[in-house]
């Protein structure tokens, strides 16, 4: 029986092993930490967002509507087989803009997703107001084919899934040289801990692949405000704000993007993301912050995001790393392409511009 290594148990790690899971290939997981989504998948929001999503075509986008395609079912069989509560958000996304630029874009997108098979719908001010709150803006997309889902939750639901189909998981054991171990295939899915994973592969030994984008968000306790479909915002600067609703009045607010800092988290960004929320809905200024956290989402750097596929000539190497933003979002339809490479050496799904 052909056996499977996957290093890392962040979403894409966790997805793929219950994926594999469902075939006759004999897989061990491997984790650094004690638990599972401890890195970039612990930070997360999981805002599902592809429908409404302002980047109209290319092969990011189809791979983005394919995996946001798959997440009904997923949840669904996960919930039946586990039993685990997964929170997960099905009234949609209501995407906010102010600018001319912003709202021409999103009513020409409208057309866009119709054909690619999603309906989208614009919302004038007065329309928002009335079913979403005051909300400051010109108007607003909403996408109801979009959801959001609670990251860690559902990571722990597709590693117990996945241990129950027979997926071994191995805690507290870190990989420091991939000749170290004995497997037929690995499958790298370590996030930040891809880099001196592959170094030893590349042409080039000094190429980095990953950088680290750091990122903070907040959940905040605000009464009143009765929000239930997740917005997402897009702010004066082009940054955007996603705003999701965690049931009791709770929210989760995020998230900044720093290139450069210091220390975490930073004060200032957490101030930033509370005057960005006040700024689109005054009700913000009754918030209770509760929690603050932060980490670091990996980012290529001289390829596009994510990056999937074969190491170049080992071809009982893959790697699913670098999805910066869109991890959890593109967790199914990775786990679906390294799947379909490990059993046949090719996907139908567009994943060729994203190997290395």
């Amino acid at each position: 029986m052909t056996t499977v290594t996957i290093i890392g148990c962040g979403v894409i790690g966790a997805m793929l092993a219950y994926e594999l899971s469902k075939t006759e290939l004999n897989v061990t997981v491997v984790e650094a930490n004690s638990k599972p989504a401890t890195g970039a998948t612990g930070t997360a929001l999981g805002v599902l967002m592809a429908a409404s999503s302002s980047k109209a075509k290319g092969n990011l986008v189809k791979l983005r509507l394919a995996s946001l395609s798959m997440y009904d079912r997923l949840i669904a069989d996960l919930t039946a087989q586990t039993n685990r509560n997964i929170l997960y958000n099905r009234n949609g996304i209501l995407s906010l803009y102010r600018s001319p630029i912003g709202v021409t874009k999103a009513q020409s997108l409208i057309e866009i997703r119709k054909e690619q098979g999603f309906e989208l719908r614009w919302l004038d001010s007065e329309e928002i107001s009335q079913q979403f709150s005051q909300w400051q803006t010109d108007g607003g997309l909403l996408s109801l084919c979009d959801r959001a889902v609670h990251p860690t939750q559902l990571v722990n639901a597709l590693v117990e899934a996945a241990t129950q189909n027979g997926v071994n998981f191995y805690w507290n054991t870190p990989v420091k040289n991939l000749e170290d171990l004995i497997s037929d295939r690995i499958v790298i899915t370590a996030g930040l801990g891809s880099n001196s994973l592959l170094t030893p592969f590349l042409k080039d030994r000094e190429q980095v692949l990953l950088q680290p984008v750091g990122g903070q968000a907040l959940r905040v306790k605000v009464p009143h405000l009765n929000l239930q479909t997740v917005i997402n915002a897009e702010n004066e600067d082009q940054s955007d704000i996603n705003i999701v609703p965690l049931g009791n009045d709770q929210y989760w607010l995020g998230a900044t993007i720093e290139f450069e800092y210091d220390q975490l988290p930073r004060e200032a960004n957490v101030s930033l993301l509370l005057e960005q929320a006040i700024a689109w809905c005054p009700t913000f200024t009754q918030a209770e912050v509760l929690e603050t956290w932060a980490g670091d989402r990996p980012r290529p750097l001289a390829n596009q995001a994510p990056i999937l596929g074969f190491v170049p000539d080992y071809p009982h190497i893959l790697m699913a790393i670098g999805h910066y933003r869109n991890g959890v979002m593109m967790a199914p339809v990775t786990a679906r392409i390294t799947k379909d490479l490990l059993l046949n050496g090719k996907s139908d799904l567009p994943w060729q511009s994203f190997s290395l």
